[in-house]
């Protein structure tokens, strides 16, 4: 019994000992892991492999030196909350005049023909630029055109409220004015080099009470002020051989919900060129809304098209913490997801240092408690990461470059030197496999109204009007009203929906012809397909309602349109009247004249009272506190 209780004794201690070894090794490689973990931050997880970790900031903040050390741990870009915005620069004080401005180095373009010129006030921009140079933080500069937060005298008559607001053409050259003269003070200072990406237009989609809209008009998707502030952007980096080394943002809330619409307009700015680097997804999101596969179908559609995304004022409202960490981590999962594939997510944003600071009454949407102090939701946010990249911060390697190579277009089919002419004037215009007519839908006057075929019936919408421009390209104009026939957003792709759209002379508006068999019979290419696809009824439709959409051509008798010139009705000019012979005028008696009455004196008239009524902005922004 001795002998074998203690062999079953050195036994039991073998075991014991094996198992110790096990926990401690357990026990250092969670030790190993959560050191690995505590020496993670935003900065050289995210700040790498997304190349800008970035915080909204406001220069008494970066005075800080709590918080300005608290910042340059995680984050290396910043975005002013407010120091940047229009009225943020303008009119600290007053005017100027044209020669003054010159002599201060502001922009003034050959088409300025007014003697004013507002105030543009740099003192803040130019300190934080300093700092962000001195601690090697870059930044976002946010933001050139806005609706909100931008002084109402900018749009009126000698920059003055009671006078009226100015011509399009003035608006035109006091946006190029203000674009291009705050992008040379930044540029030709001495710490241009930290203002990496601009937010050229912010929330044109969302936009309300906007004195844009006073002075240019509803514009749907072709905003002409929006692409004008892009090309004169974009002029400015050129000139500053910075093109290539700085990014141009369209920047919107809300983009997961119109992402179509959002790649419609931007595709259209870049229509000859590409000038407008990518899409800013402002992000300020909620735990029941959007979900993160919704939000992130949007962010993964404007990656696909070609373009950089830059996440640039993302918080998180939420009902708890465990709420907001569960959200954010499924979040950053899809936008990891999103990088390691496309690799064109060129910055994250968060707007605010902490939740002491945010613009979101009664929450706490941010990482931080106070500045420098992490919430759990910050370690679920670089467990998203981890496990997308792995420890270190990596560089992605998926689809590195900025923007996919681009493929050789087709060669058109037509193109303005070979193009087939009628003569101007009104037309009914039928299709030669369905014999009925192109008609808009219901003879509705209203933007996006579909064209289709019908019946022929002589009504409005089966009336066209062609016109040439100077580029030898035609228009068709609807009887209905002041409405082009549009190839919808402007796309350059088989399917896309024909329609009406008011008449502003944009590619999707300009249309060629070539010359079909068959008596005034052709084909109608569009411009924005580069020539290359035809007006066709849908799936060779030949019912009334069939949609017109454009597709690549292919010679058929769908795409054949058969122009039949509507007679206009001559005047039938009436007979001249035989003129009756003059009768000798009879001697007229002179009459003695009678005294003028003395006119009665008018009355004085009083004076009218002038009301002077003052504009109270009601954007839904602001009236809710909303300075982003």
């Amino acid at each position: 019994m001795k002998t074998a209780g203690n062999k079953w004794w050195k036994r039991l201690l073998s075991l014991l000992c094996m198992f110790a070894m096990v926990l401690g090794t357990i026990a250092g490689a969670g030790a190993q892991t959560s050191a690995e973990a505590a020496t993670q931050t935003l900065l050289n997880t995210y700040g790498v492999t997304f190349k800008h970790s970035g915080t909204c900031i406001n220069l008494y903040q970066l005075k800080d030196a709590g918080q300005l050390a608290a910042l340059k741990r995680d984050y290396n870009s910043i975005t002013l909350e407010n120091e940047m915005k229009p009225d943020s620069l303008m009119w600290g004080s007053g005017t100027l005049s044209v020669s003054q401005a010159k002599n201060q180095g502001y922009y003034i373009p050959d088409n300025y023909k007014e003697s004013l010129v507002p105030t543009i006030n740099f003192g803040t921009v130019d300190q934080v630029l300093k700092i962000c140079h001195d601690n090697g933080i870059k930044m976002r500069a946010h933001t050139l055109l806005w609706h909100s937060q931008t002084p109402h005298r900018f749009f009126h008559q000698n920059y003055n409220e009671s006078q009226g607001f100015v011509s399009k053409d003035q608006m035109d050259a006091r946006l190029e004015m203000y674009v291009k003269t705050v992008m040379n003070h930044v540029y030709t200072g001495s710490y241009g080099d930290v203002v990496y990406a601009w937010d050229v237009v912010n929330e044109y989609i969302h936009a309300t009470n906007s004195d844009w809209e006073r002075v240019y008009g509803k514009m749907g998707n072709y905003p002409s002020f929006c692409k004008k502030a892009f090309q004169f952007a974009y002029e400015t980096l050129e000139y500053f051989k910075r093109a290539d080394s700085v990014e141009l943002f369209w920047n919107d809330f809300n983009t997961y919900m119109d992402a179509d619409k959002e790649l419609a307009i931007v595709n259209w700015i870049n229509g000859e060129k590409k000038i407008c680097s990518g899409i800013g997804m402002q992000s300020h999101v909620g735990t029941n809304f959007p979900s993160p596969d919704y939000y992130c179908s949007a962010l993964n559609k404007f990656l696909a098209a070609g373009y950089k995304v830059q996440i640039t004022e993302i918080d998180v409202s939420n009902s708890g913490q465990q709420d907001f960490d569960n959200y954010v981590y499924k979040l950053f999962q899809g936008i990891c997801a999103a990088q390691k594939k496309y690799g064109r997510i060129t910055g994250i944003t968060w707007w605010g240092l902490s939740d002491q600071t945010t613009w979101i009454d009664n929450q706490k949407p941010l990482l931080f408690s106070s500045p420098g102090v992490p919430k759990s939701c910050y370690y679920k946010v670089l467990q998203a990461y981890t496990e997308a990249f792995g420890q270190g911060g990596v560089v992605p390697t998926a689809a590195p470059t900025a923007t996919p190579k681009p493929t050789a277009a087709p060669k058109p089919v037509v193109d303005p030197a070979s193009a087939a002419k009628v003569a101007e004037g009104w037309y009914y215009i039928k299709n030669v496999n369905a014999q009925k007519y192109l008609t808009v839908k219901d003879n509705q006057a209203k933007n996006a109204t579909n064209i289709e075929l019908a019946t022929g019936s002589g009504s409005n919408g089966q009336k066209w009007y062609v016109s040439y421009n100077n580029d030898g390209y035609l228009t068709l104009k609807s009887k209905v009203g002041d409405f082009n026939a549009d190839i919808a957003y402007g796309a350059d792709e088989d399917g896309a929906n024909v329609q009406i759209y008011e008449n502003y002379g944009g590619e999707a508006q300009q249309l060629l012809l070539k010359k079909a068999s068959g008596n005034n019979t052709y084909y109608i290419f569009t411009r924005c397909s580069n020539g290359t696809k035809a007006f066709d009824a849908e799936e060779s439709g030949k019912t009334d309602g069939t949609n017109i959409v454009q597709w690549s051509y292919n010679e058929g008798k769908n795409q054949q349109w058969v122009f039949e010139a509507i007679a206009q009705p001559t005047a039938t000019p009436k007979p001249t009247a035989t003129p009756k012979p003059t009768a000798t005028p009879k001697p007229t008696a002179t009459a003695t004249p009678k005294p003028t009455a003395t006119p009665k004196p008018t009355a004085t008239p009083k004076p009218r009272r002038t009301v002077k009524y003052t504009a109270i902005d009601l954007d839904g922004d602001v009236s809710l506190g909303r300075l982003f």
